[in-house]
């Protein structure tokens, strides 16, 4: 009896075990070019910007098209009924362009108090989205092409029909309840077998290619102020969702500075500001910074380097619980302070090299009682030096699970990104009061799109992610891997992820840490937990002299063009 008790008490063992060697290189390429790249992880949007950049297009072009047709082959992820967030870095000057989903007018903060679900899924789920105004607003900018040639190669492989891949495939499972809605059906599922399509299938989803089209006619006001308005609000409004016609007509995409640090290297790093989490990424770097590291050359070392990331990494979520739309709420001291190299170094003397801390009041967290899948990323680095980065939502896979009928558009469920007074969102976030609801107002976003700039002004990284609160840790982890580890991108990008948001109080990680490393964090007081899931998607690319290396992680798939 005694051993039976043990047997079902026992801590359930991971299969496979933790390695204890590094694992070898990932199947992805690093790619080498000498004028331009375009990374997505649709790889043939990849070429898609790559072509435009060839035209003569802009880095903004090339990004702009290769939105159009990651919207398409990856629609479990983002498009026209999503939000973005984005950084440039144009002629030597940087740019933040916030196109975030806000709430409709006739939002309110209990209006999910009774059915929490109905902010993930279903008509009260949806945002304001922003999408396509972001794009026009960015061409309007720093567009060279004609607006019609970016949604163009789009239109015709919508037209000729995409390849379903493996991770929307495994996203279409996730979600199976999507198969009810009519678009979805057509889009997705088998009319014989009545199961969804499998892997390799040719999707050739018609509604949103005629969208599509009108698009390209109409330009970047069709879903806000043209023919496809009021039938997107209709098609809401019979969802039950409170996005109005009005909603739509009133949307702005707001032109902001990023946030930037130089490091003690000379390099400036810009980043998305709030509602982004650009602050959080800056001041992960800061802390770290003033630690001179370097790769480790021993178990010691690197489990030592690793106990620093995760301290700085609960320091940053902690105040993540503050940051907010600055439109509503004033965060300026906030910003200021995590941008601030003395702030970081106040911060890096609470960081105990024995040991951790498991209550969140130490790190300063704030919490009032109380995670986005749907999620990708691009960037590109053009000939003329000029950089993009810029991360896509519909928050969870497929948004809400339910489409505007007459358009085929994917809805968004960005409303759960609020903070719900006692309630913690699928991320498992606890809310803040900075992050409640209000009209008009954006919620905040793990997305943190980053340009790494050299001392001479030379653009050294573009790297962004998608995988929800996983992103600020991973692209802190890949620029501190690349700038300070010496680490190419494809290195850094493979190299196994650690993560630590504060709530919950444990250190998650994927497959490929070493056991000695996770025995160590153990030993000075880490909870562990090996998560399962795909984690964090990087796409990266970096400059080193004259040769521009690109990749795409190989946790998703993509490509990288380039010329």
């Amino acid at each position: 009896m005694v051993i039976l008790v043990w047997w079902l008490m026992r801590e359930p063992a991971l299969f496979p075990p933790n390695p204890e060697v590094p694992l070898p290189p990932s199947p992805s390429l690093l790619e080498e070019f000498y004028n331009s790249a375009v990374c997505t992880d649709g790889p043939p949007c990849s070429k898609i910007g790559s072509d435009l950049l060839a035209m003569g297009g802009s880095a903004v072009d090339a990004a702009i098209g290769a939105l159009f047709c990651n919207g398409l082959v990856n629609s479990q992820s983002m498009g026209l009924g999503g939000g973005f967030i984005m950084t440039m870095y144009m002629k030597g000057k940087p740019y933040s362009l916030i196109a975030r989903e806000t709430a409709p007018a006739a939002a309110h903060l209990r209006m999910f108090s009774g059915d929490q679900q109905q902010s993930r899924t279903g008509g009260l789920a949806i945002g304001v989205p922003g999408e396509l105004r972001g794009y026009y607003e960015a061409w309007k900018r720093f567009g060279k092409l004609e607006w019609a040639k970016l949604v163009e190669p789009t239109v015709k492989l919508c037209g000729e029909g995409y390849v379903l891949s493996q991770p929307q495939y495994e996203s279409l499972l996730f979600r199976p309840s999507i198969s009810e809605d009519p678009v979805f059906s057509q889009m997705f599922v088998d009319p014989e077998t009545k199961q969804f399509y499998r892997k390799g299938t040719v999707i050739k989803p018609k509604k949103i290619c005629d969208t599509l089209r009108t698009i390209m006619i109409e330009g970047g006001n069709a879903i806000h102020n043209g023919s496809l308005t009021t039938l997107i609000a209709e098609d809401i409004e019979a969802l039950g969702g409170l996005v109005s016609k009005e909603d739509l007509n009133n949307y702005k995409a707001d032109w902001m500075d990023p946030v930037s640090i130089t490091l003690k290297g000379g390099e400036k790093v810009y980043s998305a500001p709030p509602p982004g989490s650009g602050p959080l990424v800056t001041y992960i770097l800061s802390i770290l910074d003033g630690y001179n590291m370097s790769k480790p050359t021993d178990l010691d070392e690197e489990i030592l380097t690793v106990h620093r990331m995760l301290e700085a990494f609960k320091f940053a979520f902690a105040r993540r619980t503050e940051l907010a739309d600055p439109k509503f709420v004033n965060i300026s001291q906030l910003v200021h302070n995590l941008t601030s190299s003395q702030y970081a170094m106040k911060t890096r003397l609470r960081i105990n090299d024995t040991r951790t801390y498991n209550e969140p009041n130490y790190y300063g967290a704030v919490f009032y009682n109380q995670e986005d899948h749907g999620t990708a990323h691009i960037s590109v680095l053009s000939k003329d030096g000029d950089a993009v980065s810029v991360t896509s939502t519909i928050n969870l896979y497929f948004g809400a699970g339910v489409t505007s009928p007459g358009t085929g558009i994917i809805l968004n469920s960005v409303m759960d990104d609020f903070s719900i007074p006692g309630v913690v969102n699928y991320f498992q976030l606890p809310p803040s009061p900075n992050n409640f609801m209000e009209p008009g107002k954006r919620p905040l976003s793990s997305a943190c799109p980053t340009i790494v700039v050299g001392a001479d002004g030379e653009v050294k990284l573009v790297v962004g992610a998608s995988g929800g609160t996983k992103i600020t840790t991973v692209v802190a982890w890949v620029i501190m891997r690349h700038l300070w580890f010496g680490e190419d991108v494809k290195q850094a990008v493979d190299a196994s992820r650690i993560h630590h948001q504060l709530a919950p109080m444990e250190v998650s990680y994927e497959y490929g840490v070493l056991q000695q490393v996770i025995a160590g964090l153990e030993k000075l007081g880490h909870k562990t937990n090996r998560y399962k899931e795909r984690g964090s998607v990087v796409c990266a690319i970096a400059k080193n002299g004259s040769i521009i290396f690109g990749n795409a992680d190989f946790r998703k798939g993509g490509a990288v063009f380039g010329l």
